[in-house]
């Protein structure tokens, strides 16, 4: 076999900047349990924009009786403690 090249014809520009919508990190909540796992709680899989948004969604979730504590993380990875929202 002999190897064999391509050419492109046009210039492949890469661009190492973030995407504009990419310069903030988003944020997911993370619920401590008593009893079974978070992929039940709908508010687990959602990514929030801001911390206050993410803090509004809160409530909802320590209406489950198997929620202890809530905590916010970046959507990153691996994620990073934001804080902590207590009832």
């Amino acid at each position: 076999m002999t190897p064999s090249a391509t050419s492109i014809e046009e210039p492949v520009t890469v661009s190492l900047r973030p995407s504009p919508d990419k310069s903030a990190p988003e944020f997911r909540l993370q619920p401590i349990m008593r009893q079974g796992t978070a992929s039940s709680i709908p508010e687990t899989w959602l990514h929030f924009p801001t911390v206050e948004d993410a803090r509004q969604l809160v409530k909802q979730m320590y209406q489950d009786d198997r929620v202890l504590r809530v905590f916010i993380v970046t959507d990153e990875a691996p994620p990073r403690f934001v804080e902590w929202v207590e009832r």
